[in-house]
């Protein structure tokens, strides 16, 4: 019941973002520029503050991270089995194989993890994330250039580009301040704080706006079985990877509610860079994004019963 509660704020400003692009109060440059704001300055502030002042002796887990990052891993490799044994074409098999692991930590299951099981749950989150979040961005980068048809872009300048973006440096860098127990100045810390209060929401109505129905036809399938590796079988994997390093407890409901993450939104600008299947990789984010409400419940459920 407690993740279920804190499911219905988070869906609720989520929709709210829909709302607020149909009533014209964002139109498409000016949703396209919060999600900028929040992805740039807001949700990297809040990875900066809540990992780098969490002591890592009780927010960062090894079986934890190890559990989670080997779930990721797993789910790219059988993403891209299944693309390959389907035959969809190659510009496809890539996003599809991204889709399927590449969850949407900051913007979804940050604010889940934060309204269901609170701080000290979202600094165990953060902390995690902060690994689980470059490990995604190099799967992603790969996965998409080992089908991509055009020229590839050499591989150093590949991860380069990954490590410059601002999440994974918030999140390395936080890591580094929790290493050396960071206390930051009064007036830094305040500012960072403020940033962060207005990331999550920012980020779910930068998500709503964003949301919309791309061309679907003849991407539909590999959409649902994308949403599908994504919101169940690797949710279930990582219940039972979880359980068998001896994850419990407060943890153990934070690793399935980070692996349970629809597809991430900036799957959708790597897969256009990269040469992926635009239209695929805009369908696995809405169709994901819209099924997680009945998948968050139904692992809360389980959850509850476990």
């Amino acid at each position: 019941m407690t993740v279920l509660a804190g499911l219905i704020p988070v869906f609720l400003i989520l929709a709210l973002g829909v709302a607020a692009r149909q009533w014209r109060l964002l139109n498409e440059a000016a949703a396209a520029g919060l999600n900028r704001l929040v992805a740039n300055i807001a949700l990297p502030a809040l990875l900066l503050v809540k990992i780098g002042t969490s002591r890592l002796d009780t927010s960062f887990s090894a079986p934890l991270v190890a559990g989670t990052v080997l779930v990721t891993v797993l789910a790219t490799g059988v993403g891209l089995a299944v693309a390959s044994v389907w035959g969809i074409p190659r510009a496809q098999r890539g996003v599809l194989a991204q889709a399927g692991m590449r969850g949407n930590l900051a913007y979804v299951a940050f604010p889940v993890v934060l309204a269901s099981l609170g701080e000290a749950a979202l600094s165990q989150a953060a902390v995690t994330a902060a690994v689980m979040i470059p490990v995604m961005n190099l799967l992603s980068v790969g996965v998409l250039e080992m089908n991509r048809a055009d020229v590839s872009v050499p591989a150093g300048a590949l991860l380069v580009r990954v490590m410059a973006n601002p999440l994974v440096v918030g999140a390395l860098a936080g890591l580094a301040l929790a290493a050396v127990h960071w206390h930051p100045w009064a007036w830094l810390g305040r500012t960072l704080e403020i940033l962060a209060a207005f990331a999550l929401p920012g980020a779910l109505l930068a998500l709503g706006a964003e949301l919309r129905l791309r061309r679907w036809r003849g991407v539909w399938k590999p959409a649902a079985v994308a949403s599908a590796l994504k919101l169940v079988a690797v949710p279930a994997a990582g219940w039972w990877v979880l359980r068998v390093l001896g994850v419990g407890g407060t943890g153990f409901a934070v690793g399935l509610l980070l692996l349970a993450a629809p597809t991430a939104v900036a799957s959708y600008p790597v897969a256009a860079e990269l040469g992926g299947d635009t239209d695929l990789a805009g369908s696995c984010v809405v169709m994901s994004t819209v099924g997680a409400f009945a998948a968050y419940v139904g692992w809360a459920l389980l959850l509850a019963a476990a």
